[in-house]
């Protein structure tokens, strides 16, 4: 008897982009107690709550979810541009231009700093301009460390607009004494011409292609969200082929939560990120942590899972550098896999709180270069 031997290689992944269009304002918040005197406030589309979303829109979960980032179209076209957080480490000059902090030597430390690490500076930079944004094209010419920032920025606005609404609470018929409030809404940019959606990147990794619902509940109680299939090519900013020194530059495209284990065995969240043994961190751009908050709902209504963590905000930048005998191709072997996913998407433990984050879409990177 012959027996034939199985020799066809495991299916890859299949790819595909969703975008949602909110046919109305969208409320995201972040988690706080929403009451007189409390300093909660409005939120963009985080990536958990993407993931809830395309959940419903493809009935189970996606294997990975990659986003979420707002992205822009004119009427009638197919083909999708998306935007990027302005990385941290592009900050306004006093002159009203724009610059790149670079890598310092100076006698200053900080109780953050580990042997080796170096401030980041330039000459008349101010504070980090808060919610600018990069087109892709953009991105990806400074992920080249080729961005000319003094003669052409390009550095756009952000394409949520923020609305403020007033309501009431009622009690029956009648409105409840001293229960009138205000609350913030965004709205994504509208014009004759252009029109904007939130796109996701989803890996499925059951081999199938199912056609998802047209519209999901999106944005807040009651408010939906129209889904299409992209069907123009798309993909992330491309790193460089090389990295001269070994150095390589992390871009964090959506929040990231990073857990490590504390020596007393608690589960910490930190600012650092995941990086491999044979890599140091020389510096490091990252604004003011966030809060991310996030539920799983029930068929009845009411939610489990509830959980509220900090955050390094996206537009955060890292500066690596590899040693050993060969930096260089070790940095573009690691820049090269890494790059479009999120770090411990690879690493955590199947089902662990870090991998189910990952999976999610937090901690998206994109991977460049840098230098002195």
């Amino acid at each position: 008897m012959n027996h034939q031997q199985n020799n066809q290689e495991p299916q890859a992944p299949q790819v595909m982009w969703l975008a949602f269009v909110p046919r109305d304002a969208l409320h995201f918040r972040d988690g706080r107690s929403f009451e007189a005197g409390e300093s909660a406030r409005v939120l963009y589309p985080r990536p958990s709550t993407v993931a809830g979303a395309v959940g419903a829109a493809l009935g189970h979960e996606a294997g990975t979810v990659r986003g979420p980032l707002p992205a822009s179209r004119l009427r009638g076209r197919e083909d999708w541009k998306m935007y990027f957080p302005l990385p941290a480490d592009v900050v306004p000059t006093k002159d009203g231009k724009w610059t790149r902090l670079r890598p310092i030597r100076s006698a200053a430390t900080t109780d953050l700093h580990d042997p080796g690490m170096v401030l980041l500076s330039a000459p008349k930079a101010e504070a980090p301009a808060a919610d600018r944004w990069w087109s892709a094209q953009k991105l990806q010419t400074y992920l080249s460390d080729s961005v000319d920032l003094a003669r052409r920025a390009e550095v756009d606005h952000s394409p949520f607009v923020l609305e403020h609404r007033t309501g009431i609470a009622r009690d029956n018929r009648t409105v409840l004494d001293a229960h009138l409030y205000s609350n913030e809404f965004l709205r994504l940019s509208e014009s004759a011409h252009t029109e904007w959606a939130i796109l996701a990147q989803c890996v499925l990794t059951t081999g199938l292609r199912p056609a998802p619902a047209r519209a999901v509940r999106w944005g807040g109680e009651g408010r939906m969200a129209d889904v299409e299939v992209v069907s123009c090519p798309m993909e992330w900013p491309r790193p460089p082929d090389t990295f001269p020194g070994g150095r390589v530059l992390v871009y964090l495209a959506t929040p990231g939560i990073w857990r490590t284990r504390a020596p007393g065995g608690q589960w910490r969240t930190g600012w650092r990120p995941p990086l491999p043994a044979n890599a140091v961190l020389r510096a490091a751009a990252v604004p003011g942590a966030e809060a991310i908050a996030s539920a799983s709902p029930r068929p009845d209504g009411t939610v489990r899972d509830v959980w509220q963590r900090w955050a390094v905000p996206a537009g955060s930048v890292y500066l690596i550098e590899f040693g050993g005998d060969d930096p260089e191709t070790a940095a573009a072997e690691w820049a090269h896999r890494v790059h479009g996913t999120a770090l411990e998407a690879q690493t955590a433990a199947p089902g662990s709180a870090s991998h189910r984050l990952a999976t999610a879409g937090f901690g998206l990177i994109l991977t460049g270069r840098w230098n002195d």
